[in-house]
């Protein structure tokens, strides 16, 4: 086998563990809470994914389209370095404004990341005629990022269980010499060859909007996508506090996150024989059903194993058709463009994120039922209007 050859084979394998240690999130088990601590309160920390929407909307496209240009492997690798500048931040950050900034910095390296990821993936699979496995790579991937979070923010609010200022220090300590590793990881990846095509960044960016536009089924799928993940992520944002409202002790809140997470690692591993076993159709549309009825459930009762176990299946049906959603919209777009196109429909999501977080993050400060109203009509949505149809799959 040519080394080049051995080495694009290997780039799933990078990618892991690129995605691994830079999605250890040992904060994550206690962030709201942490968020708390350093003078927030929920509304503003609600405006915070706003300012993380935003900043996304600025920047996916470009950087996408530098990716498209100039190569994925550099985008990922400045993807990870303002990741590790954004989690530096946090050391010292308090008040609303420097986590701006923080968040600000994040948001950019995120958007460097994301897209370019997907694209050095298929590219590479692509050029060694793996391309009919993409379905099983994507979940196998998406599991890389579900794996760290099954211990990390449980030992996270272990660590962190008397909510110490010092303890947090710890959190945001190990999440930042995770993304070192992750930036070690990604700098043995083979950029793949991809067609390009001669045309202005403009134009570029045109071509991508044109096929979202001329691609009614692709446009379908990405709004359901995003919608319901937008349903799951509204509750994520205020669940540590509603649950400890709710009298939860501290260290279940990390407890949260690793059955969630080990549940979700499990279906991403073994995406496909999930997707055989209940049609893949079904598999689009039943995470919607149970996230509104979970939603239900967490309004209309304020027992704790009730409402641990919806805040575990809310935050599943979020992300867990991802990697069939990531096989499907990539064989609808073509290489030269593809890192731009799969940044454009992001930019759906960042458009559509602003009016429904400043609602939110309004609601959150009147009643926190609110927002889980918010969530469960957003779930509604796919489930009347935006259901799949054996004949739109493509793989």
């Amino acid at each position: 086998m040519p080394d080049r050859v051995k080495n694009l084979k290997l780039n799933k394998r990078l990618m892991f563990g690129t995605r691994f240690f830079i999605e250890l999130k040992t904060l994550n088990g206690v962030i709201q809470l942490f968020y708390l601590s350093r003078g927030l309160d929920l509304g503003q920390i609600i405006y915070l994914s706003l300012v993380w929407s935003v900043t996304s909307f600025l920047c996916d496209v470009p950087s996408s389209f530098l990716a498209d240009k100039f190569g994925r492997k550099k985008l990922i690798m400045l993807g990870i370095f303002l990741t590790a500048l954004s989690t530096f931040l946090l050391f010292n950050a308090s008040g609303f404004l420097q986590f701006t900034l923080a968040y600000i910095v994040g948001a950019a390296g995120y958007s460097f990341f994301m897209g370019a990821d997907h694209a050095i993936l298929y590219d590479s699979l692509k050029e060694v005629g793996e391309e009919p496995n993409a379905n099983r790579v994507a979940g196998k991937y998406f599991s890389s990022a579900s794996l760290p979070k099954i211990f990390m923010p449980f030992l996270g609010s272990f660590i962190a269980k008397g909510l110490l200022p010092s303890q947090f220090m710890i959190l945001i300590a190990i999440d930042l010499v995770g993304t070192v590793v992750s930036m070690i990881f990604a700098s043995f990846l083979t950029e793949p060859k991809f067609k390009e095509k001669t045309v202005k960044k403009l134009s570029l960016l045109k071509e991508g909007f044109n096929l979202i536009k001329s691609d009614s089924i692709l446009f379908k799928f990405a709004l359901n996508k995003i919608i319901v993940f937008q349903a799951a992520f509204v509750y994520w944002r205020i669940y540590q506090v509603l649950l400890k409202n709710a009298g939860l002790p501290i260290i279940y809140l990390g407890a949260i996150y690793t059955v969630f997470q080990g549940i979700t690692f499990l279906m991403f591993w073994n995406t496909e024989k999930v997707q055989n076993k209940v049609g893949k159709v079904n598999f689009m549309f039943y995470p919607p059903v149970i996230g509104f009825i979970t939603i239900i459930a967490s309004l209309l009762t304020s027992n704790l194993i009730i409402l641990f176990s919806a805040c575990v299946l809310l935050l599943i049906v979020g992300t867990v058709r991802d990697p069939l959603f990531m096989a499907q919209i990539q064989t609808r777009i073509p290489s030269f463009n593809r890192a731009t196109a799969t940044s454009t429909l992001n930019t759906i999501k960042n458009i559509s994120d602003v009016p429904l977080l400043l609602l939110v993050g309004y609601l959150a400060k009147v009643d926190i039922n609110y927002v889980l109203i918010v969530s469960a009509v957003l779930f509604i949505i796919p489930i009347i209007f935006m259901r799949i149809k054996k004949e739109e799959l493509t793989i």
